[in-house]
């Protein structure tokens, strides 16, 4: 069988729907969107207009509430820094608080505000990774600018009560971020049912294009960021550099299909993971879930398996099944350095189990065969490892 990809937690392929409705602007449709005294301006500045409504649409959200950035990583970065900057200069806000789990982005982001004078408080995760709801009550006050919490986390899986945490949030006017580069298609989110003030969207993690994604940021009542990127100001004097018309329009798409296809997508997904979990479980002893039960999907992304298996070093495991199975371990490289997860050491893992840890992701395009002929690799390898 060729290799098998259950890695779409880190990326996936472009959609050929998507794909297809990009084209045209590399070729055809090439104007730049910002010159809009001529029709081919105009075009291509119609079509990113129409992408922000259809994203828009998918979140619950106005067209001029959002703003398209080069993925979730600068989205973090403008919410957090540009949130920052505008509060503790105007609102005497010089507090931030974030997760002990959050993307790396979000935790170097708010280091590089720390050095800067910001204060930073950092809430802890139980053992299935879902916010210390009291000790966030507790951090939160009148002096804190923003919150940033994952919706789901890209890891283990766990989603966060983000409507019990914008309640707490709205008591003392702390604006409330969500990275939702793994939720978006994921599960459905609507910024104002949850009260969310800021919300970034990823495009490669939903079936669309890489080099794209979007910051939500609310207008009523008002958001204010300040600009990290000088020049033009052409998304809204907020992010500044020409848009790319394909990418936006790829993925506006990507989010538009993975809505119209939920249910399907949720279901066969979910099957599937369950299918793949059950025979590691009855072919390899010693095997835990990392965070929440696959029983309450409420509390876990349907597409995501996070186990560690006792007497394994998760990273030779994935390399020595690189050619015939993608997935990853539960360890983070830094500088050639492999060190354990810090949100499975989060959630109380110890160094050893950390680092016996994997995370296996399940995409739309999987089957049946390539779940069955990823259990039979991964079980056999297992047993040569453990001997």
């Amino acid at each position: 069988m060729h290799p098998v990809y259950l890695d779409y937690q880190a990326t996936t392929p472009t959609d050929e729907k998507v794909l297809k409705k990009m084209l045209p602007f590399f070729t055809k449709e090439f104007g730049n969107p910002h010159s809009i005294s001529h029709v081919f301006g105009t075009k291509a500045n119609k079509s990113i207009e129409d992408a922000r409504v259809l994203v828009s649409d998918n979140i619950g959200a106005k067209p001029s509430e959002v703003v398209f950035t080069s993925g979730a990583t600068e989205s973090n970065n403008l919410a957090l820094k540009g949130v920052v900057n505008y509060r503790s200069k105007y609102d005497q806000r010089s507090e931030i608080t974030i997760v002990c789990t959050e993307h790396k982005c979000v935790i170097e982001a708010a280091n590089k505000l720390s050095s800067g004078g910001i204060k930073v408080n950092i809430i802890n995760v139980d053992n299935l990774g879902l916010i210390d709801l009291e000790q966030l009550s507790k951090s939160l006050s009148d002096k804190v600018a923003l919150l940033s919490v994952m919706a789901a986390n890209n890891e283990i899986g766990v989603i966060q009560p983000l409507k019990e945490i914008s309640n707490l949030c709205r008591k003392y006017g702390v604006w409330l971020h969500t990275d939702a580069a793994q939720a978006i298609g994921n599960i459905r989110i609507d910024v104002n049912e949850l009260g969310i003030d800021l919300m970034s969207i990823s495009g490669h993690k939903i079936y669309g294009p890489k080099g794209v994604g979007a910051l939500y940021f609310r207008r009523r009542p008002r958001v204010r960021l300040v600009a990290e990127i000088d020049g033009g100001g052409q998304e809204k004097l907020i992010r500044s550099g020409t848009v790319s018309t394909p990418l936006v329009v790829g993925l506006a798409e990507a989010i538009k299909l993975s809505y119209e296809n939920f249910d399907y997508n949720k279901k066969h997904i979910m099957i599937l993971r369950n299918k793949l979990y059950k025979k590691l479980q009855n072919s390899i002893s010693n095997i835990n879930i990392n965070g929440p039960s696959f029983e309450d999907d409420n509390l876990r992304l349907h597409n995501n398996i996070n186990i560690s298996i006792g007497g394994v070093d998760a990273a030779e495991l994935v390399r020595e099944l690189g050619n015939k199975v993608a997935f990853s371990n539960g360890s983070a490289c830094s500088t050639g350095d492999v060190e354990p997860s810090y949100v499975l050491k989060g959630i109380g893992l110890s160094d050893e189990l950390a680092m016996s840890s994997v995370r296996i992701s399940i995409g739309r395009t999987t089957s049946l065969e390539e779940v069955e002929y990823a259990a039979q690799m991964i079980s056999e390898k297992v047993e040569l490892l453990r001997k």
